[in-house]
């Protein structure tokens, strides 16, 4: 039986002990400002680039992983005669599964490319499912359905209060961004089906509560098994929500943790994101 090697983008909140159990191969895409390369996001911290975020009028970038270095790598890991399952970020906010795809059709190494179609924190479920199977003998056939289960148990929130990148990525209209910056909006929004959505707006903290005094009832109904907490910035709400869900779900473990340059790309400064998943 071929071993199989998993890849998967930076943007996955794989905890570094698990990538170095399961032997995971995390894609290091280059970091642009101006359209010159500044670093690498395997090799600057979280609060790093946030200080970065905020330091110049351009905003730094992450660039592509293409397809040439793409299929060099599974060419690389495939050597030892492995199969690859390659596993990224929805393809509604990055390129890698799409370069991916291409890159495969190339490669001389047996390649299965899946887009995960959620965000980082729902992406590092997938990983860890299918590394644990892999690790239990599992073939690629039997974890793809168990990864398809994975991705339609997990829940995506962000509360987003400074809107300048969800207008520059499409997420909302630049007039619903002009007025809701004048009118100290706060926008949260659910990534479901492969795509963001508006489901909640308001005035600041009261509208984000008042949206989680409502979900929280509705996750009740729920079998949550792991709850993930994300920020781009201080952890201020991030941690009023981990006490809020604690006291609500106390036999849930969840994380917090600062996100990575990808979602604070696309999300922007001062946002919280929650991830959590269904038994």
């Amino acid at each position: 039986m071929s071993k199989i090697k998993i890849v998967t983008d930076s943007a996955a909140h794989v905890a570094n002990a698990d990538i170095r159990a399961y032997n995971i191969y995390v894609l290091n895409p280059p970091i642009l400002i101006d359209g010159r390369v500044f670093g690498y996001v395997n090799k600057i911290s979280s609060e790093k680039f946030l200080q970065l975020f905020d330091s110049g009028k351009n905003k730094p970038v992450i660039g592509d992983i293409s397809v040439a270095d793409l299929t060099e790598t599974y060419n690389k890991l495939g050597e030892d005669g492995s199969q690859i399952l390659s596993i990224h970020l929805s393809d509604k906010m990055s390129s890698s599964y799409n370069n991916a795809k291409t890159a495969a059709s190339k490669s001389t190494t047996d390649v299965t490319v899946l887009n995960s179609q959620v965000t980082a924190a729902g992406l590092a479920y997938q990983v860890l499912k299918a590394a644990k199977m892999i690790k239990e003998g599992k073939i690629i056939k039997d974890i793809l359905p168990e990864l398809a289960k994975v991705r339609d148990n997990t829940r995506i929130f962000f509360s987003v209060r400074n809107n300048q990148q969800i207008v520059n990525n499409r997420i909302i209209t630049k007039l619903q961004g002009f007025l809701g910056k004048h009118a100290n909006t706060a926008y949260m929004l659910a990534f479901k089906g492969n795509d963001f959505r508006l489901v909640a707006h308001g005035s600041k903290d009261e509208s984000l509560n008042e949206f989680w005094k409502t979900q929280i009832a509705h996750m009740h109904d729920e079998c949550i098994v792991q709850l993930s907490i994300l920020h781009s910035g201080t952890s201020t709400r991030a941690q009023f929500l981990r006490s809020m869900l604690t006291e609500e779900f106390p036999f849930v473990p969840i994380s917090v943790v600062p996100t990575n340059p990808e979602m604070t790309t696309f999300i922007g400064r001062n946002s919280t994101g929650v991830t959590y998943l269904l038994g």
